[in-house]
């Protein structure tokens, strides 16, 4: 037993413990930090989606020669397609379509497109 007694423990002391608890805190703060910003800053499924859909749109405007304003609802995102002239050109007509969910814009797609126009 006295062996024991006169033999010291090699150990780290209180404030070296808490020096590199706080280092460890602050080094996973930067890094939640860092992870949030990569996070919010990509562009999420349902944006890539969303432009998607207004290709879609603008396509099959195109393709049926639908030159009317519409308005389309589709998993809970409002697609607003609105046809404009263009200015200056009767065979041109601009088709503008954004996409906005819970009132907030989620993207617009703009094309400028040449319709046939009609002999009379």
């Amino acid at each position: 037993m006295a062996k024991l007694k006169d033999r010291k423990l090699a150990a780290s002391t209180l404030i070296e413990v808490l020096i590199a608890m706080v280092i460890i805190v602050a080094v996973f703060g930067m890094a939640m930090g860092i992870y949030t910003n990569v996070t919010q800053s990509g562009y999420s499924i349902s944006t890539t989606q969303s432009q998607q859909q207004m290709q879609t749109i603008i396509g099959e405007s195109i393709s049926n020669r639908d030159w009317q304003d519409q308005e389309v609802i589709e998993d809970s995102i409002r697609y607003r397609k609105t046809v404009s002239a263009w200015p200056g050109y009767d065979d041109l007509v601009l088709i503008e379509v954004r996409a906005n969910q819970n009132g907030k814009e989620m993207g617009r797609l703009r094309q400028v497109v040449r319709k046939e126009v009609k002999d009379e």
